[in-house]
């Protein structure tokens, strides 16, 4: 069975709301999914995912720092996370703001990890934004981007 883990950071409760929904999306047939704060998620929690979906505000451009430091501790485990799945999203004050600076530097770290990235081929093309507090449509992309996280994993690590 597969095993997907939702990390997120968020500090208005935009990048929570996106999260919950990714993680509702995620729990199909075949998948255990856990939802955590990245403060809460440790290196091992890491390692026993199949697949791991990051969730950043968009601060200035890039992820927040609890994001970054999770990911900067991951560092040592290089290669350790080869063939896991890996996706990303954020929420952000406006179109503009570096929303798709911020899901890149998720994913490029996931893929400098060996991770599998899949594309969108709708909506946002690296995975779920929201500007400001997430509406319904985005929430529904974000519930589509788990079960796809969630599918490609299952078909990887089933």
């Amino acid at each position: 069975m597969a095993k997907i883990l939702v990390t997120y950071y968020s500090r208005s409760g935009n990048t929570r709301k996106m999260a919950e929904a990714i993680f509702a999306g995620a729990q199909i047939d075949g998948t255990v999914a856990e939802l955590k704060k990245t403060k809460d998620t440790t290196i091992d929690d890491m390692f026993a995912a199949d697949a791991i979906i990051m969730g950043s505000p968009t601060y200035f451009g890039v992820m927040a720092a609890e994001c970054k430091q999770l990911i900067d501790e991951s560092v040592k485990y290089f290669k350790k996370m080869k063939g896991k799945v890996g996706g990303a999203f954020t929420s952000s004050g406006m179109i503009g703001g570096g929303n798709e600076t911020t899901i890149m530097s998720i994913l490029e770290a996931w893929l400098i990890h060996g991770m599998v990235i899949p594309g969108v081929c709708t909506g946002n093309h690296y995975g779920p934004v929201a500007i400001g507090e997430p509406t319904e449509k985005d929430l529904e992309e974000c519930r589509e981007y788990g079960k796809l996280i969630a599918e490609l994993a299952k078909k990887l690590h089933g």
